[in-house]
């Protein structure tokens, strides 16, 4: 059985790509997501400077002002200025001068590259039925909490609902060309899948870890010593039932207050010292089958039940090759997919701000 645990370790290290390919993970899930407003689902920028030796383009600070000129067609710095935001949301910590400019610079080239192949697609008459693009509309738009909390990201963001549909029709064009023109019938072989696993030992080791599901009653961090000691008397008299022969299943999706209830409260692999130290050490005392007694933790009341236990050691072959044949296949494509956007740059007329990213 492949693990959570698992996946997060392979994408771990398939986040660390050597040579070229190490700057092709932000512009393609840029292009994955949606520029401006999608880009909130890019992860932080790769420090890529922009090639030189190409013309430069007068900048304003009017958000309608060209940052870039790409073929004739601008890039408005307002969506330039919102791409950049968006790659240091939720960062607790300041950014440095260095790593604004190279984030400025990275986001920059990512935008040019996506309009170029927007541009390609468009001559090569690649179009998208309007009901496709409704229906990935409401699908983004489901990835939001609620209607109201989309459409205050669509305020926040200076992003009208006519500007994102745009959006979502010109990545749905890129999309639907690269994937006919650019990459084609892309393989990976069984052989290949077995030779990274061969030649990655230490990408393949994994720690020791407990398959654990749990009852969770919330406390807030805040909470006032009579609401604490409530929920402590809750968790009590659900240990109660565990203990007189209850379901634990069924009383996790009747009792939890976790986002894994309906899920019978499972919460999938946990390896040893990678959770709060206090579970940590309640689930490794613990053998299949058993039961916790009530742990305390930031977010509340736990018990806990184990599951399965698997000792340190190597992933095995058939638990890893579907994540390895995942992570090489997104290697040729991101590889395939520079190497014409290269072509295109070489081709294009791009005219930069001389004060675009400063």
């Amino acid at each position: 059985m492949k693990t959570m645990n698992d996946r997060r370790h392979l994408s771990r290290a398939s986040s660390r790509p050597a040579g070229r390919a190490r700057h092709l993970r932000p512009w393609l899930a840029l292009l994955a997501a949606l520029a401006p407003i999608l880009v909130l689902a890019a992860p932080p920028a790769a420090s890529t400077p922009p090639s030189g030796g190409k013309k430069k383009v007068d900048a304003s600070s009017s958000g309608s002002e060209a940052v870039a000129q790409v073929n004739g067609r601008p890039i408005l710095r307002r969506d330039f200025d919102l791409a950049v935001q968006i790659q240091f949301r939720g960062r607790r910590n300041a950014v440095g001068l260095k790593e604004l400019q190279a984030t400025r610079d990275a986001v920059l080239e990512r935008l040019i590259e996506q309009e170029l192949l927007y541009q390609k697609a468009s001559r090569n008459v690649v179009s998208v039925p309007d009901k496709e693009v409704e229906a990935e509309f409401a699908t983004l738009k489901k990835g939001f909490p609620s209607p109201r909390d989309f459409a205050e990201a669509l305020r926040q963001s200076g992003v009208s609902e006519a500007e994102f549909k745009e959006q979502v029709r010109r990545t749905l064009v890129v999309t639907r060309f690269v994937e006919r023109e650019v990459l084609g019938d892309l393989k990976v072989t069984d052989e290949d899948v077995r030779r990274y696993y061969d030649q990655n030992p230490v990408e393949m080791d994994r720690p020791e870890a407990v398959h654990l599901a749990q009852i969770l009653v919330r406390v807030a961090p805040s909470a006032s010593q009579e609401s604490r000691a409530t929920a402590r008397q809750k968790i009590e008299e659900i240990l109660k039932e565990v203990r007189a022969g209850g379901i634990f299943a069924d009383l996790a999706r009747r009792y939890s207050e976790g986002p894994e209830a309906a899920k019978d409260g499972d919460t999938g692999w946990m390896a040893r010292g990678k959770g709060p130290p206090a579970l940590v050490q309640a689930a490794f005392a613990l053998q299949p089958g058993q039961t916790s007694d009530v742990i305390e933790s930031r977010l509340g009341f736990h018990i806990l039940r184990v599951l399965e236990m698997r000792p340190a050691g190597p992933i095995p072959f058939d638990e890893a090759k579907d994540a390895i044949r995942a992570k090489l296949v997104a290697g040729a494509r991101a590889e395939k997919i520079h190497a014409y956007v290269e072509q295109l740059k070489d081709k294009a007329r791009v005219e930069r701000s001389p004060k675009a990213t400063s």
